[in-house]
């Protein structure tokens, strides 16, 4: 278990209290490190540090940091290409990956360890006779996205953010691990490591505060992937430590932080924290994206908000904030609203799918093209918006089952290509995967939706999700 920092010196609202206004803490820190010429004081609220150490997502989005020089970090390597006129040659358009897909998805089939009884490191179902509760939960569910789970769920990192596929959020060590030469934080964990190195040929779980007697030792393969992971975890897991107690120790007698006394290390180690804290263990659809204008927009799989719906939900989901705020609807909309409570009001899956565009109605995601004013995400896909009123048509005749769909208040929109950003700066990590998983309903999963993709996914991914499991004790993890 990471050392936990002492909640008595963080307390109450994470703020900055300037002369005549009180900001959000995102909002101060951008003003303090970019223009501050004043005494600025921080004060942390003890539910939110409870919250952080509960590993809880906090209920607000922070803003990117200090985005422009993010942008420029993506390039300062390449500044060349930026004037490359052959540029255009390397675009590829989303809608060329119908074929590739599938392509794709046959190449993980036939590359699959037949020793294995449940999933592969290339991540498909091998034995029925030995399925696993979530496969078992998704097909009471739904028996057609069962079977499909069960001969086709595959899943694995890709190069590149794709619609019709997975953002996931790392986990704050494997974020400043994997941009070690990024910045300061990752620099210091850098130094760490270079020095385990000249120390030891090959580093012991000792050596990481690990006794491999202890019960929650890690259940990891003696391959070189894991025992790289273990050691690197284990110490970017020191680092993010030490940085916070550092960070509750300048607090004053009243629990109050002086950011300048903090230093850009302890500045930026405390960004990244409540960021990734705030995002904690997103599983993300990429529905739309545009390369060439940096736009983009996802949704996240993972939040879910609700199972059944009253009257004030279905107005939201139908016709957004307006619908909930007017004391009067038309006579039309009363109906679509009888219709979708009659379909949907005992069985419903509603997310949050993230902070922006909250007012306006909710997207629903399925997997039936057959639907009226249903459209696909991407070709090849089979991933569809859209179509709420042929949906309601088809639960109440019987032919769909309210599960089929999911309903999402909320998504992500990025611009300026802020997506890209946040996977190159190791926020996220693209995932290329089959249809089923994103379909399926993350409903008192057995196993979180997260810890199975990164399992599918194999490799150093399979590796940090055991190691995120030890930090939980709500999970019976066999």
């Amino acid at each position: 278990m990471v050392k936990q920092i002492d909640s008595k010196r963080l307390c109450s609202w994470l703020v900055v209290t300037l002369p005549l206004a009180f900001l959000s803490m995102s909002d101060a820190f951008q003003i303090f490190t970019n223009t501050y010429t004043g005494p600025t004081t921080i004060i942390v609220n003890e539910r939110q540090q409870a919250d952080l150490q509960n590993g809880t997502p906090l209920t607000y989005y922070s803003p990117r940091i200090e985005k422009m020089s993010l942008k420029m970090a993506m390039y300062e390597d390449n500044e060349e290409d930026l004037d490359d006129d052959d540029d255009d040659d390397d675009y590829i358009d989303d809608d060329s990956l119908g074929d590739w897909r599938t392509f794709r998805s046959s190449l993980v089939g036939n590359n699959v360890n037949a020793e294995e009884t449940k999933t592969s490191d290339q991540g498909k179902i091998q034995d029925k006779d030995q399925i696993s509760p979530n496969a078992e939960l998704l097909r009471s569910q739904s028996e057609t996205l069962g079977e499909e789970y069960l001969t086709g769920a595959w899943a694995h990192e890709a190069p590149d953010v794709e619609v019709g596929g997975l953002v996931i959020r790392l986990p704050l060590e494997a974020e400043i691990y994997r941009g070690r030469e990024k910045n300061n934080i990752g620099k210091e964990l850098k130094k760490r490591l270079d020095v385990e190195d000249e120390s030891s040929n090959n580093a012991s779980l000792l050596s990481l505060g690990i006794n491999s007697n202890e019960s929650s030792s890690p259940n990891l393969s003696l391959s070189m992937v894991g025992a790289q992971t273990l050691l690197w975890y284990k110490k970017a897991q020191k680092l993010i430590a030490d940085e916070m107690a550092k960070i509750a120790e300048s607090a004053n007698e009243n629990g109050e932080i002086d950011p300048r006394l903090l230093g850009q290390k302890g500045i930026e180690i405390l960004e990244l924290y409540l960021d990734n804290q705030n995002a904690w263990q997103e599983v993300c659809l990429v529905a739309d994206r545009d390369s060439s204008e940096g736009t983009a927009t996802t949704f996240v799989l993972n939040r879910p908000m609700a199972f059944s719906v009253r009257k004030d939900l279905a107005r939201l989901i139908l016709f957004g904030s307006s619908g909930v705020l007017t004391d009067r609807i038309p006579v039309s909309q009363t109906e679509q609203l009888v219709k979708f409570l009659s379909a949907f009001e005992n069985q419903c899956a509603v997310y949050v799918g993230g902070p922006n565009k909250m007012e306006e109605p909710a997207v629903m995601i399925h997997g039936y093209g057959e639907l009226e004013g249903a459209v696909e995400i991407a070709p090849g896909t089979k991933i569809y918006r859209g179509g709420v009123k042929a949906a309601v048509d088809g639960v109440l005749s019987g032919k769909y089952k309210p599960l089929d769909f999911r309903f999402f208040i909320g998504r992500y929109d990025y611009a300026n290509g802020d997506l890209d950003i946040a996977v190159h700066l190791n926020k996220y990590q693209s995932i290329a995967c089959a249809r089923p998983i994103i379909l399926k309903q993350c409903i008192q999963l057995p196993k979180p939706l997260w810890h199975e993709v990164l399992e599918f996914c194999g490799g150093e991914l399979k590796v940090i999700s055991k190691l995120e499991l030890m930090k939980r004790d709500d999970l019976n993890e066999k």
